[in-house]
């Protein structure tokens, strides 16, 4: 099903009409700096395995991630165009690399458009949970820090897939759809096979003879659109390395569905969603589980184990008082379920994030931000608190 909707895209994109070849071409460097300034804390948990600790520190990113990049295209007909986009994200601080000494960790890739039609793009890009749930809240993915949305909802928080061919349509009557499958996913992995040690796979960056030796990705996503109401539901599947997994970690799965709805000043959204099989850790690490050390959080995660089952919930409030001033509200859960609170190594809980922010915007490129975040079982892990408050400045060139 999924390679006869990949070859018939295929097939529509490169149904080019006779016409004049046009010689229209375009590069931007583009990109975010991002910097300012934070105090963190966390309390102890009730197992012991953290002490309660705090630090006031220079952050990078506080808003937006840092990033600098190239996107170009080039008109080859009336209606068709070749694009790209190759992004580097970095700390500003430091200035090194932020996706694991990746040049173009963020986004790399190479498509076609079809005006009327929709596109298609190959090499490493976003799921569809990332692009479509990101409008529903400015908490989306991997901004302001811990008050993302990412920490309850891994799918939809800057999760990057290497080697995916993605199809997308454009809007007609209000509807897109896409689809998307990655041959090697690439995403720091480990696999909990006999509910005490896990196997750890690693990034593995290498492209294995067996397909099945590879981490592999389903994302597909729909959302529609009519004046003031913004809908989406997104879907995303996991395929377990079969060298690692050894036939005893089942497919995990992430799905959401999501609406907003905007009327100038306010904007009031709401999104549910379940993982089961596997907990995505884009913003943080889950603690809960023996998660090894050295799984890094820099570039996605994902902790496979058939006990894992997670609820997540969404409420948000966009307030707009003025044309340079924006205020963001939200809340949001992750409830385990199931066996995942038995089977769990650390007494585990419902984890709950409230976040705010203010923004003002001095010109269209540049703003002034402060956010707050607290969350109670932050990580799932019962009885450990964590709280934020942040300053700093945005630029966008």
């Amino acid at each position: 099903m999924l390679a006869s909707q990949i070859l018939t895209c295929i097939g529509l994109c490169f149904l080019i009409a006779p016409g004049q070849t046009l010689a229209q071409t375009s590069v931007t460097l583009y990109g975010t700096v991002d910097s300012g300034f934070a105090y963190q804390s966390h309390s102890a948990n009730e197992s012991g395995t953290y002490g309660s600790a705090s630090r006031f520190a220079m952050i990078s990113g506080g808003q937006s991630g840092n990033r600098f990049g190239l996107k170009g295209k080039e008109q080859v007909t009336v209606d068709t165009e070749i694009n790209f986009m190759l992004e580097s994200g970095f700390d500003i601080g430091n200035g090194t690399q932020s996706q694991s000494g990746r040049i173009f960790g963020r986004q790399s890739w190479l498509g076609l458009r079809h005006k009327g039609l929709g596109n298609i793009r190959i090499g490493r890009q976003y799921d569809f949970a990332n692009d479509y749930i990101s409008e529903l809240t400015p908490f989306g993915p991997g901004d302001f820090s811990s008050a993302s949305l990412g920490l309850s909802f891994g799918s939809a928080n800057a999760e990057r897939f290497s080697n995916m061919i993605r199809l997308e349509t454009d809007s007609l009557d209000g509807f897109k759809a896409g689809i998307g499958y990655s041959f090697s996913t690439q995403i720091p992995s480990a696999y909990i096979l006999n509910g005490s040690t896990p196997a750890v796979a690693g990034e593995s960056r290498d492209y294995n003879f067996s397909p099945q030796d590879n981490l592999r990705s389903l994302t597909a996503g729909l959302q529609y659109r009519t004046g003031s109401l913004y809908t989406t539901a997104t879907y995303d599947a996991y395929y377990p390395n079969a060298a690692t997994a050894k036939g005893n970690v089942p497919n995990a799965s992430a799905w959401i569905l999501g609406a907003a709805y905007d009327v100038g000043m306010f904007k009031l959204s709401g999104a549910y969603g379940q993982t089961r099989n596997a907990w995505l850790n884009p913003a943080q690490l889950l603690q809960t589980f023996r998660q090894p050390s050295d799984l890094g959080n820099t570039n996605s995660s994902i902790v496979f184990d058939s006990n894992i089952a997670v609820d997540s919930y969404l409420l948000g409030l966009t307030f707009e008082p003025s044309e340079v001033t924006n205020v963001f509200l939200s809340w949001q859960i992750a409830k385990p379920t199931g066996s995942m609170q038995s089977t769990s190594f650390f007494p585990i809980d419902t984890q709950t994030v409230y976040s705010i922010a203010y923004t003002y915007n001095f010109t269209s490129r540049t703003n002034i931000y402060a956010m707050g975040a607290y969350s109670t079982n932050y990580s799932m892990s019962q009885g450990l608190t964590y709280a934020l408050i942040g300053f700093g400045l945005r630029h966008k060139f």
